[in-house]
């Protein structure tokens, strides 16, 4: 079954955007122009950093960054108990 270019335009009056199927399957959207054009600002309107961060590296940021402050928890400790070792022998 084929559509003339003027039933698209007659459905697109009726509809933001018209679903054309190939052998049962999605193949095509066809929008109209305000739809798209509202589309691509909304688009444009998102911030970058939502798509662009990538989430390993975030990931190994913060496994560096928890690294390192269980390094700095562990030497205070170490610190601490040094520190009451000295306090007991001169005592």
């Amino acid at each position: 079954m084929s559509i003339e270019i003027n039933e698209l335009k007659q459905m697109l009056r009726h509809s933001a955007a018209v679903l054309i199927l190939d052998n049962g399957e999605p193949s095509f959207v066809v929008l109209d122009y305000a739809t798209y054009k509202r589309m691509l600002q909304e688009n444009d309107a998102t911030p970058a950093y939502n798509s662009a961060v990538p989430t390993k590296s975030v990931q190994s940021g913060e496994s560096e960054l928890l690294e390192r402050i269980n390094k700095d928890i562990l030497a205070l400790k170490e610190q601490i108990e040094e520190e009451e070792k000295n306090l007991g022998l001169q005592e």
